[in-house]
């Protein structure tokens, strides 16, 4: 704890010197960040004033004073108008041992599930949350799921619900097996089979677990992450009380300044130039790795543009031998999958269900149809970073 303590220190003063901050653009350590927008409603279907919105890849659910409506690939499959008073939305696994459920948070803290892509279900007790108000939710890992309650945390692995006393917290987040709840200027960091942990960060207001089970966190000011020795570091000054957003989304995090959108990219932050992103946005994932930004009921979503993009001819010489090796059986056009992945457009068409289920998850192919740790990664260098 002392360790944390001291490198928050160190921050703070770094954060408090003289001229163009060490980690700041001023001073040339934030490289370019270009991204485009991803129509993620086309048709334009009125989605009414968005409040929350959860990601499950293929599918998407919007929730707003309108109730709940429900897409697929870009067009609206269903729709749901008895709960409209939404508060938060993720994407969790599922009570009966799914992989994925998406749920939204009422107002009164109750948890629906998003049944059949045509109606909600309160599931507040199929995790044990009867009679509690659910506050937040983030998926630990793929067999618990964090929840957020008054005063404290509950974990819910299927059979069993394990509640942590934390004080009050305002957010909460998980990942790669950790989970991080944002308190009044500390972070709490636990695990289903860890012990709790506190860091102390005056301002925190965000919280986030990369990828990698790294943990980051934004004050108004700066975004930190947690380095391998335990103390929090900071990577990123915004030299004004202008962050207002953080969020691990696929194997990226990505974080709001002002204006702007920021990613921090392995070891070196970039940061976008004229991004027209509201001040008050708030940030969602998505296992894509593209980024939801919700403003003032309004609802983005930004991808990242590759600044090293792939060859024109890697189509045919990367990803279409992996398609009529691996892919092909099921894919082709009017194939017993009913998605047709024969072409480079039909694979940028449905980028956002390929990058999560190919590259995140892995959960296609199906057993029978081996696709290597290469093969993945060309799939990746085409699809995932266009």
């Amino acid at each position: 704890m002392r360790s944390a303590i001291l490198a928050v220190a160190a921050a703070g003063a770094l954060l408090a010197g003289c001229g163009p901050a060490a980690h700041s653009r001023e001073a040339g350590a934030v490289t370019a960040l270009a991204v485009r927008p991803v129509a993620w409603n086309p048709a334009g279907a009125p989605v009414g004033h968005v409040r929350a919105v959860a990601d499950g890849g293929t599918v998407v659910a919007v929730f707003g004073d309108r109730g709940a409506t429900f897409l697929s690939s870009g067009a609206v499959v269903g729709t749901d108008s008895h709960v409209t008073d939404w508060t938060g939305a993720r994407t969790i696994t599922g009570a009966d041992g799914s992989a994925r459920w998406i749920v939204g948070i009422d107002g009164k803290g109750h948890l629906y599930y998003v049944r059949g892509l045509a109606a909600l279900q309160d599931v507040s007790s199929r995790y044990g949350l009867q009679g509690r108000a659910v506050r937040g939710a983030a998926m630990i890992d793929p067999g618990h799921v964090g929840f957020l309650l008054d005063g404290e945390v509950a974990i819910a692995d299927g059979s069993r619900v394990v509640r942590y006393t934390t004080g009050p917290l305002a957010e909460l987040a998980g990942g790669a097996g950790r989970g991080a709840g944002v308190g009044t200027d500390a972070l709490v960091l636990f695990g289903p089979t860890t012990s709790s942990r506190s860091y102390a960060l005056p301002g925190v207001t965000h919280a986030a677990i990369g990828p990698d089970g790294r943990l980051y966190a934004a004050t108004r000011r700066a975004v930190f992450e947690a380095r391998p020795d335990g103390q929090l570091a900071l990577v990123y000054d915004a030299e004004a009380d202008s962050v207002h957003g953080l969020v691990a989304s696929g194997d990226r995090v990505w974080f709001a300044d002002g204006a702007e959108l920021g990613m921090v990219d392995g070891d070196h932050v970039a940061e976008t130039s004229g991004a027209h992103v509201a001040s008050d946005a708030s940030l969602a994932p998505s296992p894509s790795g593209d980024v939801w930004v919700l403003a003032s009921g309004a609802l983005q979503r930004f991808a990242r543009v590759d600044p090293h993009p792939a060859p024109a001819d890697s189509w045919a010489n990367g990803v279409a031998p992996i398609f009529a090796r691996v892919c092909s059986e099921c894919h082709q056009r009017n194939g017993s999958s009913g998605t047709d992945l024969s072409t480079p457009d039909a694979w940028q068409a449905e980028r956002a269900a390929i990058v999560d289920r190919v590259v995140v998850s892995k959960s296609m192919p199906p057993e029978g149809h081996p696709l290597s740790d290469q093969d993945r990664q060309t799939i990746r260098a085409w699809v995932g970073v266009q």
